[in-house]
């Protein structure tokens, strides 16, 4: 068990490179089991991958039943209902979380294997009738669609807001605009962390730096490149008897709905390092693949759109726990689904590190 010293204004007990959700909802956890910490980001809270999430929660329908991700999946998505609710209570800020269901319509060449392994893994098959009971404003030509009942989605961005806040309130320092170089190693380990506005002290340092995870240096390496994908952000005004009441997860394109009236639609997967120009032809395409499940939103027009960077590690699941020196962490490579992912991220870290049974 680690012994911590009394924070300094250049010590703490723990340093976490990133504040997207994952080092913000790490940092939570550990403030609230009564350690100092601070979090430091190359930019300003969430604005990275965080930022860019569409917020879906949909872990039976992405992963393969059985599999690691999937069983990752559903532990998180089952931590989720209380996390958010203590999360709203802590500083009264909703973060929109609404698992009333997810459609997944299919096209008329889906096989029967297909749907056959989606029923195993929890959807129901409907037909047209149930579909628009569901979703009034649904293209006609949809008639058949996987309804996984018991998924859904969040409100990413706020999210975000309310891990900040929360951290805030727990005394946690966070360090905007302070980008971590490297991990400071004694007498093999970790003594703090040097950043572009110098050198801090802690005993433990966790890598969440998402797609910049590779760039720390001074302790073992974590292989990650960053995934661009393009998303945009729709107003469907007073569409009320039209607008998608729940998430939509199809072949091209997904949407999900906020509470506010406007929508997420997405998302592109191009492997393009570090580029994140948002590029008219992809904005087009997803707003017209978008059209093409609810014909209204052709002429809905476009609030935003903008480009995220996706941490793909070299493993299908992400790392999370202790590396090399003593006292260095990771909760890195989430990929697709670090919103999904986020608490039981921060519940295998947090234990790790509390030692906690």
């Amino acid at each position: 068990m680690i012994s911590f010293a009394s924070p300094t204004s250049d010590s703490t007990d723990c340093s976490i490179i990133g504040a997207g959700v994952i080092g913000l909802s790490i940092a939570r956890r550990l403030a609230a089991a009564g350690l100092s910490v601070a979090v430091y980001d190359r930019s300003s809270p969430g604005q990275e991958a965080s930022y860019a999430a569409g917020g879906m929660l949909c872990p039976r329908l992405e992963f393969q039943k059985e599999s690691k991700l999937s069983e990752m999946g559903e532990i998180s998505l089952q931590l989720y209902p209380d996390y958010a609710r203590e999360l709203e209570e802590e500083t009264g800020l909703c973060v929109d979380l609404r698992l009333n269901g997810v459609l997944n319509p299919l096209s008329c060449d889906a096989s029967t294997t297909e749907i056959n392994a989606a029923e195993v893994n929890g959807a129901r098959l409907v037909d047209g009738e149930t579909i628009r009971g569901l979703e009034p404003g649904i293209a006609p030509e949809i008639t058949r669609a996987l309804y996984y009942e018991e998924e859904g989605s969040l409100d990413s961005r706020a999210l975000i807001e309310a891990l900040e806040t929360a951290c805030r309130r727990l005394g946690v320092t966070i360090r905007e605009k302070c980008e971590v170089r490297d991990v400071l190693v004694e007498k093999d380990r970790v003594s703090g962390v040097r950043t572009l506005s110098g050198d801090f002290s802690s005993p433990i340092v966790i890598n969440s730096a998402g797609s910049w995870a590779s760039e720390i240096g001074g302790v073992e390496r974590i292989e990650i490149r960053p995934i661009k994908g393009q998303m945009l952000l729709l107003d469907c005004g007073k569409n009320e008897k039209e607008i998608p009441r729940h998430t939509i997860y199809a072949h091209s394109v997904y949407l999900v709905p906020r509470a506010d009236g406007r929508l997420i639609v997405g998302t592109t997967v191009e492997d393009k390092g570090f580029d994140k120009e948002i590029e008219q032809e992809a904005v087009e395409g997803l707003h017209q693949g978008a059209a093409g499940l609810f014909p209204f939103l052709a002429e809905m027009p476009v609030l935003e759109a903008w480009a995220g960077l996706r941490p793909l590690g070299a493993q299908d699941i992400p790392t999370i726990g202790p590396l090399s020196p003593e006292g260095y962490y990771a909760a890195v490579g989430h990929y697709r689904n670090g919103i999904l992912l986020t608490p039981l991220t921060q519940e295998l870290l947090a234990r790790e590190i509390l030692s906690e049974d």
